[in-house]
Order: structure tokens, then C-alpha cells, then sequence
């Protein structure tokens, strides 16, 4: 008996524990996936801040749940053009937070970071989801580089994750 109640546990805990898996999502490869949609996307370098206090904490329910109100923001930073991040790109933007069950995106105000965006007016809005993908902190200068490389035609290889 205390074998099948063993089992049982560990069955419902591996279960939520696989419930979200998620591929680590790296910048280049991000890079790539955009360049290939239909869509055009703003590359951006540089802050976003925003009341963290405002970030979900997600849900215990597995069920379907509207997604949160996006975070009011203001981006500082640079855009990714063929001359590297060179373009000074300043404006408000929202942060749309997106949960699957208890896990949800997340981002950190002030931090230096990587942000794929949908290119549209102002303001922009910055996507964290739960598998991330769209937000990368704290780049190193290696992969700037390596963007600005993807977006001159030239080498676009993912790094090693440091």
C-alpha cells in the first residue's frame, strides 16, 4: 500500500513538473525565428522600467486564464540596425506578461536587456512569456555582436550559454 501511494505521489509531481517544458531560449536563435515570419520586429537594447509590484504571480489552476492587464513602461535603450545597436530608441511601451498555470513570464525593471518586439508606434510592447524568448538580460557583448553580425548577412550561429 505505502508503494502505491509512493507511486501515486511521484506520478502527480513529475506531472506538474512537466506540465510546462520549455526550450531555453537563446537570442540568436530568436533572432532567426523572427527573421523568417512574415511580421517585422524591433530588436532593442537598453532598460525598461516599470512597477515590478504589478508583476502576476500566476495561478494554481491549470485551467485557461485571460491573460493579465499589460504593465504600463518606458524603454531607454538602442535599436538594432546593419550598423549594430546604434539607433537611440526612447519611448513608453507595455510589458504584456503572459502565465501557463503558476508559472509566469517575468522581467526585471532597470536591468539591461535584449528585447524582441512586434514593430509598431509607440508604445511598443515587450512579451515575457512562460518559455521566455522574447526578453534576453543582461546580453554579453559576444552576443551583440553576434545580432549585429545576423543582422548585417553575416555569421548568425548561436552562442553557448554562459
Amino acid at each position: 500500500m505505502k508503494a502505491f501511494i509512493l507511486a501515486t505521489m511521484l506520478a502527480v509531481i513529475c506531472g506538474q513538473a512537466q506540465a510546462l517544458s520549455c526550450m531555453r531560449p537563446d537570442p540568436v536563435t530568436t533572432f532567426q525565428q523572427l527573421a523568417a515570419k512574415p511580421e517585422s520586429y524591433f530588436v532593442l537594447y537598453g532598460t525598461l522600467t516599470f512597477d515590478e509590484n504589478a508583476l502576476p504571480q500566476g495561478s494554481r489552476s491549470f485551467e485557461e486564464i485571460a491573460p493579465p492587464d499589460p504593465i504600463p513602461a518606458r524603454f531607454v535603450g538602442k535599436g538594432l540596425s546593419k550598423a549594430g545597436f546604434a539607433t537611440p530608441y526612447v519611448s513608453r511601451a507595455m510589458l504584456q506578461v503572459t502565465c501557463a498555470g503558476p508559472w509566469c513570464g517575468s522581467a526585471r525593471s532597470g536591468a539591461e536587456a535584449i528585447y524582441f518586439v512586434l514593430a509598431s508606434d509607440p508604445p511598443v510592447t515587450m512579451q515575457a512569456g512562460a518559455c521566455g524568448g522574447m526578453i534576453f538580460e543582461e546580453p554579453t557583448p559576444d552576443v551583440l555582436n553576434m545580432l549585429t553580425s545576423c543582422m548585417q548577412g553575416g555569421t548568425c550561429t548561436p552562442l553557448p550559454f554562459e
